[in-house]
């Protein structure tokens, strides 16, 4: 039987596991909003180039929202071992969501990089409508990149469990 602490540490890992992406996206915006001079100043004296975080973003997600893709494709079409008798459980149930997340918001990120790769919006000016929703794209970047984390280590976790290995009747 597990301990009080045991327990406790299990929920919270299980919170930060849970919320973690999103609070980090709402960290990241308040963040850039906070430091919007510094941010900006660095875009407007080509310190850095908006065209390459928007490149460099787009290709990320779209490798992302494959390698989640996969994974789905990998535990909805596996029909013994681990994976089937974890079908049914809430674990399960929350992997499943953990995919479903990392899908979208790789598809979101990969869709919404195009019209900033085309337009190359200027992020030169603090708090400008530009640079709100480039922070508000990155802050998704943030999100879809963390919970691709969360993805890829719990996949990790999973697949590290070796098949129980029968040799027929």
């Amino acid at each position: 039987m597990a301990t009080t602490d045991e327990l406790n540490k299990t929920t919270f890992s299980l919170r930060v596991e849970q919320y973690g992406p999103t609070v980090c996206s709402l960290l990241t915006i308040a963040a850039l909003i906070y430091f919007s001079d510094w941010v900006s100043e660095k875009f407007s004296t080509d310190n850095w180039k908006s065209v390459g975080l928007y490149s460099a973003i787009f290709g990320w997600s779209a490798i992302q929202t494959g390698f989640a893709f996969g994974v789905y494709g990998f535990v909805v079409g596996k029909g013994d071992g681990f994976i089937a008798a974890l079908r049914n459980t809430k674990a399960m149930a929350r992997f499943m969501d953990y995919i479903k997340r990392t899908n979208i918001t790789g598809f979101l990120l990969t869709i919404t990089s195009i019209p900033l790769i085309i337009t190359e919006p200027k992020v030169t000016e603090s708090l400008s409508f530009s640079y709100v929703v480039v922070s508000l794209w990155f802050a998704l970047f943030i999100w879809s990149f963390l919970s691709f984390l969360r993805l890829a280590y719990n996949f990790g976790q999973i697949a590290s469990i070796k098949d129980k290995v029968t040799h027929g009747a």
